[in-house]
């Protein structure tokens, strides 16, 4: 009796002990995320269309604000991200972009992490037309009586490295900083004209026009380089 209880105890806890190498972890971090990024954009065009009627040109590298929330399974190498940027470095632009990314880490320790991967979302600028403007377009808002408007949307992708270090940690806490670099492409997107209510601060309230259409399409790409503050928070 005692060596068919001593072999049944045996295997119970081996078969515990094999349960709980097959259960997945079911820990994870979350990262707050907040920074600026500097992207090397290109439009040429748009540019050209501004300074020919005295409008300030988009920057060269213009300066974006971003807020990014990520998830990173504790028994998994992939990290899912959602973030919003928008640009604060020019006055008459209005910019943002919305995105979900997914990345898979190079290298994961509980102090650094390097991933790869690449972030698809949707982009969208207004640029305010309140000032000098074409005879086409000065009958129009003659004929509306409103603020007129250029505005572009459309799919933006960008893959990139991203890389983080946490040196502090307070409990389930951990402060660091990341940096990126990606690439930045705002794919086959067309200025439209259009008047806009901004009453409010908002300026979903956009009315397209269907002419003039002298505005072409265009892909806007360049390097991006982001650094910044980051919250990581071990959560079970």
């Amino acid at each position: 009796m005692k060596l068919r209880g001593l072999l049944f105890a045996f295997l119970l806890t081996a078969g515990g002990s094999a349960y709980a190498q097959i259960h997945p972890d079911s820990t994870f971090s979350v990262l707050l995320n907040t920074s600026l990024s500097f992207t090397h954009a290109n439009d040429p065009h748009i540019n050209r269309w501004l300074e020919k009627y005295g409008y300030p040109a988009e920057p060269h590298v213009p300066t974006s604000l971003n807020f990014e929330v990520s998830a990173i399974p504790a028994d998994s190498r992939l990290m899912y991200s959602l973030h919003i940027s928008t640009i604060t470095s020019v006055s008459n632009l209005t910019s943002y972009n919305f995105m979900a990314g997914l990345y898979a880490a190079a290298v994961k320790t509980k102090h650094f992490l390097l991933f790869a991967g690449a972030s698809a979302g949707y982009h969208a600028d207004i640029i305010e037309l309140n000032g000098q403007l074409p005879p086409a377009y000065q009958k129009l808002a003659a004929n509306y009586n409103t603020p007129l408007a250029l505005r572009r949307s459309g799919l933006s992708l960008e893959p990139a490295l991203r890389a983080f270090w946490y040196p502090l940690r307070l409990g389930n806490v951990q402060v660091g900083a990341f940096g990126g670099l990606g690439y930045d492409v705002d794919l086959n997107s067309q200025w439209r004209l259009g008047t806009y209510d901004n009453d409010h601060g908002r300026y979903d309230h956009f009315k397209k026009l269907n002419k003039p259409t002298d505005q072409q399409k265009v892909t806007e790409h360049g390097f991006s380089f982001s650094t910044g503050l980051s919250l990581r928070l071990n959560l079970r």
